[in-house]
């Protein structure tokens, strides 16, 4: 092989090797990633469904083809600050909670009964995830204390 092309040809093996590793920053492959650019609205434009609710929120549903391996996502937030007050309601994942909330996740106990919350590491660490009928909610803190405070002390214990 020509010195030449033996270089190339490295390069590209380490090319590809280093991309292989990459978390997809899309979300593609990486749960929480997945979870967070739909709740924050990257895939919006995909949606079923797109709609005001009452107290200034706003709803987005997708049944078609869910941003989430699942048969129905919704999300509901707050279109003044979406980042931070949000809730995703993932009905019939084909994903675990546990695998949402990864390591080092911690059981809590609600109203609602038993949830999980995300290791202060992750990217979920300000997040509840709870167990649903058919699936399973994730909220931000900021959307529990303004419209299910009763869930805030889910949020200081570890």
């Amino acid at each position: 092989m020509h010195p030449a092309s033996a270089r190339l040809t490295c390069a590209l093996a380490a090319l590809l090797s280093l991309s292989a590793c990459r978390p997809d920053t899309a979300g593609g492959r990486d749960l929480v990633s997945r979870t967070l650019f739909t709740a924050t609205g990257a895939y919006d434009a995909q949606a079923d469904q797109r709609e005001r609710i009452p107290a200034g929120q706003r709803r987005t549903t997708w049944t078609e083809r869910p941003p989430l391996d699942a048969e129905q996502v919704v999300v509901i937030y707050d279109s003044d600050a979406r980042p931070l007050s949000w809730m995703l309601e993932i009905r019939a994942p084909r994903f675990t909670a546990q695998a949402l909330a990864g390591e080092g996740a911690g059981r809590v106990q609600t109203p609602s009964g038993a949830a999980l919350r995300p290791a202060a590491t992750s990217r979920l660490a300000d997040a509840l995830i709870l167990p649903a009928k058919g699936g399973m909610r994730v909220l931000t803190r900021g959307y529990v204390t303004q419209n299910e405070p009763a869930l805030l002390p889910a949020f200081q214990r570890r």
